[in-house]
């Protein structure tokens, strides 16, 4: 099968966050046994390697078995990716994705199927006769615009624009409602996330249109390279360690509280955006007081909090920037990873970090619900810690549960780490879904 992916992100090449890591590893699975292509803007920063095609403003690149297509346009030769940077954006970010909409669509005819990734090139499904596929990543960030503009930088029809058409979305222009409606099958991040999304006051307003979707939408969980996450050969571990041989855990473990300079105790690692969507109130004071140590790694809006919790507390939590070698130690040396995540499609942190040995705690939402299996509930199967109420103090609560397992129960915490290693989270599993869901769509 020719497969033709459409995203704003690629790793390596150009990546934000969890968008790019996704689209390549679903690309590279689906290149064992179908022919996949992906095009991407090509980004100054990207600075896109391979060879220009004559006569065409496409520059190709082959990796690891996939074709990939970086658009030339001068709308990208500027600074950063969605803004000049992380805490910006562009203004004509919608003109810059309607123009490399328009640019996919024409190259789409000859792939039997085309799979587009998140509202920046959900207009694409408006563009093109090909069976599109059409996952939804993150419902939060929709790529917005004024509604004349954008239908004619689209070339669609007049009846794209009128008051609920395929596009107009409060007077406005939605690329995440087009690719929504215009594709032949909607999916998202995880079957968790696929029913927060047809329900009105989890779906950013979407909620009717999916509900009214001829076919319903699904759910598909993301994965991860399980190759390159591999604690059994990770350089960047002081020791190696697998199921059957976890004490080389300890060794991460010991060099985290030293590069961190924290006393020992109960570590709780965090890595990602520091924001609102991934922060509630942990009793932390208190927590530190029973043994609890903090690790925040990464960024955001809720920087001063968690330093104001540093600066009371400067041998029990620790925040420091995102760094992916330093990520791997704190998901291999961390007692338990912390994913009380308000709202979560799909999440990559708790996968990351039951393949290092390290139980979740986590909130029961989107992609939650489908990857961390409480203990208690599962006792065979458990992966974690699970709270489902986010108000004060159900968080708290459920870390001292996890302290107490740890400290009481060591047979069934071991029970907990080794359940999350063995669980497959490839994206081969991942892409044997999406290649049924790409027969179903297909005409032969």
């Amino acid at each position: 099968m020719k497969i033709l992916f459409a995203s704003a992100e690629l790793s390596p090449f150009v990546r934000t966050g969890g968008l790019g890591n996704a689209v390549a590893g679903l690309a590279h699975a689906l290149s064992a046994d179908h022919d996949v292509t992906v095009a991407v803007p090509g980004y100054r920063d990207a600075n896109a390697p391979g060879r220009e095609i004559k006569g065409q403003p496409w520059k190709m690149h082959k990796d690891r078995g996939v074709e990939v297509l970086f658009w030339l346009d001068p709308s990208f030769d500027r600074p950063g990716i969605y803004g000049p940077d992380a805490a910006s954006s562009y203004d004509d970010n919608w003109e810059r994705f309607a123009r490399f909409s328009v640019a996919v669509a024409k190259i789409a005819d000859g792939f039997d199927v085309v799979h587009l990734h998140d509202g920046h090139v959900g207009a694409v499904a408006l563009k093109t006769v090909v069976p599109t596929v059409f996952t939804i990543h993150n419902a939060s960030y929709p790529m917005v615009g004024p509604l004349g503009p954008a239908v004619e930088a689209l070339g669609l029809g007049p009846k794209a624009s009128v008051l609920g058409g395929d596009i107009e979305w409060f007077g406005g222009a939605n690329f995440l409602k087009a690719g929504i409606v215009g594709a032949t099958q909607a999916t998202t991040v995880s079957p968790g996330h696929a029913k927060e999304l047809a329900v009105d006051e989890t779906s950013f307003g979407l909620g009717g249109i999916i509900r009214g979707l001829f076919r319903p939408i699904v759910g598909v969980l993301n994965g991860i390279d399980t190759d390159d996450w591999d604690p059994s050969r990770d350089p960047d571990l002081p020791e190696a360690f697998t199921t059957s041989k976890l004490a080389g855990r300890s060794a991460s473990r010991t060099a985290l509280l030293a590069k961190y300079r924290l006393d020992d105790g109960f570590i709780l690692g965090n890595v990602g955006r520091i924001s609102g969507q991934g922060l509630v109130d942990y009793d932390l004071d208190a927590l530190v007081g029973e043994g609890a140590r903090f690790v925040f790694m990464g960024n955001g809006d809720l920087d001063p909090l968690v330093d104001g919790w540093a600066d009371r507390h400067p041998t029990a939590v620790a925040h420091v920037p995102f760094d992916e070698p330093g990520s791997r130690l704190v998901f291999a040396g961390s007692d338990a990873y912390l994913m009380p995540s308000q709202y979560e499609p799909c999440g990559l942190g708790q996968i990351y970090g039951m393949r290092y040995g390290c139980p979740t705690i986590a909130h029961f939402t989107g992609g939650l619900e489908d990857t961390v299996f409480d203990i208690d509930e599962d006792p065979e199967n458990g992966t974690g810690f699970v709270f489902r109420s986010f108000q004060h103090p159900s968080l708290a609560k459920t870390i001292r549960r996890a302290m107490h397992y740890q400290a009481s129960i060591p047979e069934l915490w071991r029970t907990v780490q080794v359940n999350g290693m063995k669980r497959d989270w490839s994206w081969d599993a991942r892409a044997v879904e999406y290649e049924a869901i790409y027969e179903s769509v297909v005409v032969r």
